[in-house]
């Protein structure tokens, strides 16, 4: 009986990799920071459109989770959760490849407003799908090898992505617009059905310990009291903030690069690649430290990317130098996400994973408007100007980080959070 347990262990660590792997290799196809500013372009969108993005994503992902979450911790399965409300996200993602194909040349303003529509929708929905999805994952996950897990779904999948870049760059020289990127968006929707298909194998062995079921207002009347006792998660949620406005240049480095240096849309491809390629590693070399000594130095490798690809994007003198932007970038989208999920969950007791997550997420999704600032900022004062915002934020996110934060892992059993 404890091999079979064990061969169903190793067997779920498996399928959950190959997942992860191609979820993350879709990312190619449907990048916020490369592909969709490029498109959103070319459909007429300006800058404010533009820093509306990451606010759709997180706003749309984050804030529907604690409403979700008071649903997930009642279920002793968490799996239906997560594969149907998967479904319904990935269907938005094809939906949106067919409007951008039919709007998009003699209706462009249309498929802008179409587009923009069904993102929000396939955000909202794995907003709803999160809880239940990253309950699922970690249950079957032992906390000594999340990391190292997340890491390979990451590493891998974007090694997959890598060979992505090429075939997106091919598919934009190749097929004229709109047809370039509606194609490159059902290959994202294919992939992502993929991972749908691969998570169906993965068994949830045991149930979980439900929780009662709260009247919606009693369960958040209950949950700034989790702030309130739980100093170390306060903090890291402060240092989280600082670091998501030092997020707000992101969306336009592509933009920025195309317009100075009168690039072709081959460029975008290029950029992708170049992000991609570091991705690959830090993802890797995350996960490993994670589970070595904690997700705080994860975080810490993220905001360093993201420090630098600001500073560089000042300071690059030609095309090819500011590919060196991208690639800083890539050390903050191998890291960021799965670190910051994986360190909430420390901060509280296996019950309330879903409610710590979903108390992150809808705690920081208004931060995320900073990238609509980040749109005035560069249509008011220019480019420049955003990246050094960028460049003072995320200093001063790295220095919460490094002095204000403490992992879980370091904190004595007499301080830890109450229940």
């Amino acid at each position: 009986m404890k091999a079979f347990f064990q061969d169903i262990h190793r067997r779920n660590y498996f399928l959950n990799m190959a997942e992860g792997v191609l979820f993350v290799s879709s990312a190619a196809f449907i990048s916020a920071q490369i592909v969709l500013p490029a498109l959103i372009t070319r459909l007429g969108g300006g800058n404010l459109a533009i820093g509306a993005l990451p606010v759709i994503i997180y706003v749309g992902l984050f804030f529907p989770q604690i409403f979700a979450a008071r649903y997930v911790e009642t279920l002793p399965w968490k799996k239906p959760w997560a594969v149907w409300a998967g479904l319904i996200q990935r269907s938005f993602v094809l939906l949106m490849a067919a409007a951008v194909g039919i709007l998009g040349h003699g209706y462009p303003h249309a498929a802008l407003l179409v587009f923009f529509l069904l993102y929000g929708a396939m955000h909202i929905t794995a907003g709803i799908a999160t809880p239940g999805w990253f309950d699922f994952y970690t249950k079957v996950t032992p906390p000594n090898r999340r990391g190292r897990l997340a890491g390979l779904r990451t590493s891998l999948g974007s090694l997959g992505a890598f060979f992505g870049g090429f075939l997106l760059t091919a598919i934009l020289a190749l097929f004229p617009f709109p047809s370039s990127y509606a194609l490159g968006l059902m290959v994202a929707f294919g992939l992502q059905m993929g991972s749908l298909v691969t998570q169906l194998y993965v068994v949830e062995g045991e149930r979980s310990a439900p929780l009662e079921r709260r009247p919606i207002f009693s369960y958040l009347r209950e949950l700034p009291s989790v702030i309130q006792a739980n100093r170390h998660f306060r903090m890291f949620l402060i240092s989280s903030a600082v670091l998501i406005v030092a997020n707000m240049p992101i969306g336009f480095f592509t933009v920025y690069a195309l317009q100075r240096f009168q690039a072709g849309e081959e460029l975008v491809g290029e950029f992708t690649l170049s992000m991609i390629s570091t991705q690959i590693i830090s993802a890797f070399v995350g996960g490993i430290l994670a589970d070595r000594y904690g997700h705080k130095r994860s975080l810490l490798i993220a905001a360093l990317g993201t420090l630098a690809a600001s500073l560089w994007a000042l300071l690059a003198p030609s095309v090819a130098w500011f590919r060196l932007v991208f690639a800083f970038l890539g050390f903050n989208l191998g890291t960021e996400i799965m670190a910051r999920y994986n360190i909430s969950i420390e901060y509280g007791p296996p019950e309330k994973r879903s409610t710590y997550i979903a108390l992150m997420n809808t705690l920081l999704a208004p931060v995320y408007l900073s990238a609509l600032f980040g749109g005035w900022i560069s249509n008011l004062l220019g480019y420049p100007a955003l990246f050094a915002a960028g460049v003072i934020f995320s200093l001063g996110g790295v220095y919460l980080l490094l002095y204000h934060v403490r992992d879980p892992r370091e904190i004595v059993p007499d301080t830890a959070p109450t229940r």
